[in-house]
């Protein structure tokens, strides 16, 4: 029987929390409710958000509550962002809060949110899809309102910047209901048209929710299918819409857009007046160069004497081809020394020379032979004899011959050395040069 685990308290709420936590649905999400339970320490911000079934406790860090642009308070209707997490001390899980919009904005914010990150996943943002701003537009057209503050500051910062551009305005509304769909159209009938070298789409600042037509996908697509550049124009600096993030370069506002889009004519004016005066001087200096050039290839020696240069060729021809002659005899007979060296190397490498070499050789090589065999066997013929004759010199039987005889115990054979060896009565052998003789001791004596 297997033994029943018992978990701890602490096991069981790390568990908990590591599920939670991993849960992709239930982090960076958005919850709506009313705010309850409200309590404003020094730091961060502890509440509630419920509904007419549900509470969820909720606390939002001080990092996160410097980005609030309103106050909090209990009743107040928002939209939270945030991730769900278990705070383990009371074993509770909550909402931890990075973002809080009123209920009214917020819907539009996370409308907002939703659609930038689709047309981000779809490419509109991307910098391969950019077109470059013409540096001197011709004629520009503008999307905006004809009575707004918008176009009354386009045409009063181009009209001073260079007053003989041509402003083209495709009339649209910029606020309402049917705005988007209006600016949309005001972009198409411009690249309808075809004859604006850049477009200016934009109006001047409001609320967020003034602001919001620009935000509409029929805009961003109108300006993402846009074969004219277009620079977005939208509210004030701190204003950032759809718009401005699928046009092709964002401007902080509409007279930014203007001066962006056209350069101040006095400005080209002094740039081409200074280039003028950089290209005179660089003409000059490139004629005064060419006529010293031209003055000192008119005293060079050549233009004195031309005739002389071809002369001093054909001259340095006659010792070249005689050179090349020199050269040619020097190897043709370079070459037939080569040939007769060749040729008496071929004959001293002949088969019959080398094997009549090689007879002389062995036949000179057998004489040696045999002078040093014969040379050898007389030496050894001396040696032998002169041994032999050392050998009879040391022999007992060459002594013998001088009248001298070797004395044996008998019958034992005993050679006999001194006189203490024997005794008086025994039998001895005594060995003389030619025969024995077999005696009997009748005396012995001491002596040297």
């Amino acid at each position: 029987m297997s033994q029943i685990h018992i978990y701890t308290v602490n096991e069981v709420t790390n568990y908990i929390k590591r599920e939670i936590e991993k849960n992709e649905k239930l982090q960076n999400i958005w919850v709506r409710g009313e705010i309850s339970n409200l309590k404003l320490p020094s730091r961060h911000l502890y509440f509630s958000l419920k509904d007419e079934d549900s509470l969820l406790s909720c606390v939002m860090f001080q990092n996160r509550t410097v980005n609030l642009n309103f106050t909090l308070k209990n009743g107040l209707e928002v939209i939270t962002k945030g991730s769900i997490g278990i705070y383990k001390p009371q074993g509770r899980y909550q909402l931890y809060v990075e973002e809080v919009l009123p209920a009214g904005k917020g819907a539009l914010y996370l409308k907002f949110e939703q659609l930038k990150e689709e047309l981000k996943e779809r490419g509109y943002f991307d910098l391969e899809h950019k077109i470059p701003l013409p540096y001197l537009p011709q004629r520009i057209g503008v999307a905006t309102s004809p009575k707004g503050a918008a176009i009354k500051d386009i045409l009063a910062v181009i009209d001073k910047r260079f007053h003989n551009v041509e402003i083209i305005l495709s009339p649209c509304r910029v606020q309402g209901n049917e705005a988007a769909a209006e600016i949309a159209r005001a972009v198409q009938n411009l690249n309808d048209y075809g004859k604006v070298d850049v477009i200016i789409v934009g109006r001047g600042g409001g609320s967020f929710e003034d602001l919001f037509c620009f935000n509409e996908k029929i805009v961003a697509e109108a300006i993402y299918n846009s074969h004219i550049p277009i620079i977005s124009a939208v509210g004030h600096e701190i204003d950032i819409s759809i718009s401005d993030f699928v046009a092709d370069e964002r401007a902080a506002t509409p007279s930014a857009a203007a001066e962006r889009v056209i350069p101040k004519k006095e400005d080209l004016i002094e740039m081409l007046q200074t280039r003028v005066q950089r290209m005179s001087i660089l003409m000059k200096n490139y004629i005064n160069l060419s006529s010293s050039m031209i003055e000192k290839a008119k005293a060079s020696y050549i233009f004195k004497h031309p005739y002389r240069r071809s002369q001093e060729i054909q001259q340095q021809v006659d010792e070249l081809e005689k050179k090349m002659i020199f050269s040619f005899s020097s190897r043709i007979k370079l070459d037939k020394n080569q040939f007769i060296s060749i040729k008496n190397r071929l004959l001293q490498a002949s088969p019959q020379k080398r094997i009549d070499l090689i007879k002389e050789n062995i036949e000179r090589e057998i004489k040696k032979l045999y002078t040093s065999s014969k040379r050898r066997l007389k030496k050894e013929k001396e040696r032998i004899s002169f041994y032999k004759k050392r050998m009879d010199d040391l022999s007992p039987l060459s002594i013998l011959k001088r009248g001298y005889s070797i004395c044996f115990t008998h019958p034992e054979g005993k050679i006999i050395k001194e006189y203490s060896e024997v005794k008086k009565g025994e039998r001895i052998k005594v060995k003389l040069h030619q025969g024995k003789i077999y005696s009997q001791i009748y005396q012995v004596e001491e002596g040297k």
